[in-house]
């Protein structure tokens, strides 16, 4: 049997092995593929990144070497058509999309489309960022989408003259189209966004004016003034980002590697994205290859064991008087495991019944120590009635002890707490009457110890919502639990009982601390279990922690215990305070 046990232990211990080397293979292998592809992506995203760069610096000096023209800028305001043909003829050899001059009002005078039907003469783009930064710094640069002819484009810009008051301004316009047609069909998503993370330029034409970040109001009030975007509602684009060293994206439901890089104009970033799909492909490649192998041995494995089978079958014909013999010997094997599990589910049996038993023993002395107090504390209140006592006093006393028996009563019912929800009425409690009421059950106990009594407590209400009984049964637990205790002192050592009410964080927080040796390391282990006792057996309940902690559990409350720096235990309830307190 307990070699069956270990081979079964073996046989679990090598496939977790197995498991666990097949995890960590997927983890180096998806590392590895990871880093190869983020090679690879920060070597196209360079490419990508010194491309564009070329491609929008290659106009940049053109505004400044027409505002060096005094001829062009005479013409542009005496024969604007002679100058717009100049532009036109600058244009197509510069290869720029749109060439013009605005005068210093931002009105176009002359244009390289002038002949056009969406001529820009006469148009006003004074509300340009361009415009105005080439009249404030002489030069500027923008993207946008064209105000006349819908028509998104890169625009960079410069003043005329250089130095002395702003005459006019020169523009250069190059299409969006220009700057990312070579972008298509690629294997990867390729697009720009801008400092206010919106996509200016991309490979899929659906993700362009999309945000990468919410637009605060300043943003877009700054946008609509500069007419950058149109009509676009600028939707954000839906990107979530999950880390994982090489940056993990999410888009539209789909995952992508991306790489990014700072382009070094404007604050314009390059996001180069692969679909995760391109490493599970590697992933799954590599592993599909690994189970064809790791089949193709088993299946030479197995083959091996039929020719062994095979040979150890033809070695056994001649040996059937030995296979019969075994054969016998495992049926007496066999009986005799059966009759091993009969006596072992006897003894089972028997564990069982001895178990109830003693959870029954425990349960009387539960009970014992349960209904012990009130009864004593009943004894003495009956003492104390004399035949000479006066009636207001036999009043009083009758009065506790009609109250000590409603709480025996109560405290038979909380005893079958494991066994079955009882009556757990829920109303408002204020925690100073529950202080008054566990005394009245253990003021004679206390009395008769030699305790001394400190009750803090401020003397406004402090409610919670609870069971009266149930409050005042978790404190009288808590006060015989710290009288138990006080008991193992030497007479020289002082006996302190301390009760502290007060209130935290919108909790109410009951507070029973004593001058006993506290709690040992071994107690603190099985402190609330239900039936656990550091009393001798017969004595002490063993219930009550284990009962006061799942009363105080139900109101949402703990119940927890330290030992105190100066000695003794230090037991803490807290409950929620009611809300309108």
């Amino acid at each position: 049997m307990q070699a069956f046990k270990d081979s079964r232990a073996l046989q679990l211990i090598a496939a977790l092995t197995v498991l666990l080397a097949l995890v960590l293979a997927h983890l180096f292998l998806r590392g590895y593929y990871l880093e190869q592809q983020s090679a690879r992506q920060n070597e196209r995203v360079e490419v990508y990144r010194s491309s564009l760069f070329a491609t929008l610096s290659r106009h940049d000096y053109l505004p400044g070497v027409l505002s060096k023209n005094d001829a062009l800028f005479e013409k542009a305001f005496e024969q604007p058509e002679q100058a717009s043909a100049v532009l036109e003829s600058v244009r197509s050899a510069s290869q720029a999309d749109f060439i013009y001059i605005m005068a210093a009002d931002g009105t176009t005078i002359a244009s390289s489309n002038w002949d056009h039907e969406e001529s820009f003469v006469g148009e006003n783009y004074g509300f340009r960022p361009y415009f105005s930064r080439a009249v404030e710094q002489g030069s500027g640069d923008f993207f946008g989408i064209g105000a006349t002819t819908r028509i998104a484009g890169y625009f960079v810009s410069a003043r005329y003259p250089e130095t002395g008051p702003v005459k006019a301004v020169t523009a250069v316009k190059v299409n969006s189209s220009t700057l990312d047609k070579n972008w298509k069909g690629s294997e990867a998503e390729v697009f720009v966004s801008d400092k206010n993370g919106i996509v200016i330029l991309s490979s899929s034409p659906k993700w362009r004016y999309k945000s990468l970040r919410p637009i605060t109001q300043q943003q877009r009030e700054e946008i609509r003034k500069q007419r950058q975007f149109g009509n676009e509602t600028l939707a954000p684009l839906g990107l979530k980002e999950s880390g994982e060293g090489q940056l993990l994206v999410t888009i539209q439901n789909t995952q992508y590697l991306q790489t990014t890089a700072d382009i070094g104009k404007m604050g314009w970033e390059l996001h180069y994205l692969v679909p995760y799909s391109v490493v599970q492909s590697q992933l799954v490649s590599f592993w599909s290859k690994a189970i064809i192998i790791a089949l193709m041995a088993i299946a030479a494995l197995l083959l091996i064991r039929m020719i062994n089978a095979h040979n150890a079958l033809r070695d056994s014909q001649g040996e059937s008087s030995k296979l019969r013999e075994l054969n016998r010997s495992l049926e007496h094997e066999i009986i005799e495991r059966k009759q091993v599990e009969a006596a072992l589910r006897k003894a089972e049996t028997d564990l069982r019944r001895t178990s109830k038993l003693t959870a029954m023993g425990q349960l009387s002395a539960s009970i014992t120590h349960e209904l012990g107090q009130p009864l004593s504390a009943m004894r003495t209140y009956i003492a104390s009635l004399g035949a000479h006592s006066s009636q207001e006093t036999q009043d009083k006393t009758l009065g506790k002890l009609t109250s000590l028996v409603e709480r025996m009563i109560s405290i038979t019912q909380q005893l079958r707490y494991f066994a079955r929800s009882g009556d757990k009425e829920i109303r408002r409690v204020n925690l100073r009457d529950t202080i008054q009421g566990a005394l009245n059950s253990t003021q004679p106990a206390i009395q008769a110890a030699n305790v001394t009594l400190d009750i803090q407590q401020s003397d406004k209400p402090v409610n919670v919502l609870a069971g009266s009984v149930r409050m005042e049964q978790v404190l009288v637990n808590l006060i015989r639990n710290a009288l138990d205790a006080m008991q193992e002192n030497p007479p020289e050592k002082p006996r302190h009982l301390l009760i502290h009410l007060s209130t935290e964080q919108n909790q109410a927080v009951l507070t029973v601390e004593d001058s006993g040796p506290g709690i040992s390391e071994e107690a603190q282990k099985m402190l609330y279990e239900p039936f656990y006792s550091t009393k001798p057996s017969g004595i002490g309940m063993g219930l009550g922690l284990a009962i006061s902690t799942n009363i105080i559990a139900e109101l949402e409350g703990s119940l927890s215990a330290e030992n105190r720096p100066q000695g003794g235990a230090r037991f803490i309830v807290r409950v929620p305070l009611l809300e309108s307190d």
